[in-house]
């Protein structure tokens, strides 16, 4: 298949929460069963080829791959409209009803979560990164619905100048634990983008009530954002506005899991001559739309997805980011023992 149609795979899952959505709400045991599609990408993630990095890219027009990125950020906002059409359907009346209510709820945050921080997010990411406007616009649209705005300047103007080295915040610590990292980074990236702000506006020796503030992008982030989940509360209900919540806290931390193992343990990386671990498995590379390529990301942030060249210059992950999504979070001590080795034997 040409590279340009393996890029198609990125559809695959959302369409399949947006279809779960639409034919909902379903009873406990078609809800569960509605993971599968998660576990089958995960799988094919598992037995993927890798990746040749010898094999040239076969590239068409521009114009296809972004309208790539626009059908999945209207996939991402009709998942979100769907998503709370569903929850306000959920009949709490008996104790069955609220069961399966229950059931429907941690389903709508397994599915939607994932596809906000495996689609949605990865999106975005690449939009903030682009040159117009208009698509960095549409990428901070995208961070509305996980309540992430702030990313946009924890990540730009923070990650992409201290990668790799002790300063920042993104990258994680050798042998650092997932839960240690998650608890300094959730609030470490929103420190850093109000502190970064501040001093943008020269508020860090005013009052913080000081006018300017209005011209402070995280508290505008923060006032849309309060606004969204006042107006999801008042139009579909109390149970719309919590799975709402949910979904963005799941795909904010799956975000953050990515961040997690791109980086991890390569603090002295620049002096180490690596900026991230190497993806080796082709499925992660097409279906999160060259996300994976992440070393030569780094080396030229406004070059679009489908242009970035994939690099080996880095220690090689044992497997692509699906499966390592759901292994440092179910058996983290079993990750960090086997890229501790991993990493030995790389800076050898």
């Amino acid at each position: 298949m040409s590279d340009h149609l393996k890029y198609l795979s990125c559809f695959f899952y959302p369409a399949c929460v947006a279809w779960f959505l639409y034919t909902g709400p379903h009873n406990a045991t078609e809800a569960l069963l509605w993971t599968i599609p998660l576990w089958f990408i995960i799988l094919v993630d598992w037995l993927s080829p890798k990746i040749d990095p010898k094999k040239p890219k076969y590239i068409v027009a521009d114009w296809y791959y972004d309208t790539i990125l626009y059908a999945l950020t209207f996939l991402q906002f009709l998942i979100i409209s769907l998503l709370l059409i569903y929850a306000s359907q959920l009949q709490w009346g008996s104790v069955q009803e609220v069961t399966t209510s229950i059931v429907n709820l941690i389903v709508l945050r397994i599915l939607v979560g994932t596809t906000s921080g495996s689609s949605a997010i990865i999106v975005a990411h690449e939009l903030i990164h682009r040159s117009k406007a208009h698509l960095r616009f549409l990428g901070r649209l995208l961070l509305y619905t996980v309540c992430y705005e702030h990313f946009v300047i924890a990540h730009i103007r923070g990650h992409h100048l201290s990668v790799a080295t002790p300063e920042d915040i993104a990258t994680a610590r050798l042998d650092e634990s997932f839960k240690s990292y998650w608890k300094r980074v959730i609030i470490g990236h929103f420190k850093y983008a109000w502190n970064s702000e501040l001093e943008r506006l020269g508020l860090t020796q005013t009052p913080i009530y000081n006018y300017k503030m209005l011209a402070n992008s995280v508290f505008q982030g923060l006032l849309i954002e309060f606004t969204i989940v006042l107006v999801i509360v008042i139009t579909f209900g109390w149970a719309a506005a919590v799975i709402f919540l949910y979904q963005a806290l799941s795909g904010v931390r799956l975000l953050e899991t990515i961040n997690y193992y791109q980086h991890w343990g390569l603090e002295q990386g620049k002096l180490g001559n690596t900026l991230a671990w190497v993806n080796q498995s082709s499925f992660t590379e097409y279906a999160l739309v060259g996300l994976s390529n992440h070393i030569e990301h780094h080396q030229n942030a406004t070059v679009s997805f489908h242009e970035i060249p994939y690099s080996e210059l880095g220690p090689k992950m044992p497997y692509g980011y699906f499966v390592t999504n759901l292994w440092v979070k179910l058996n983290n001590e079993s990750y960090r023992r086997v890229c501790m080795r991993i990493l030995k034997k790389y800076l050898q």
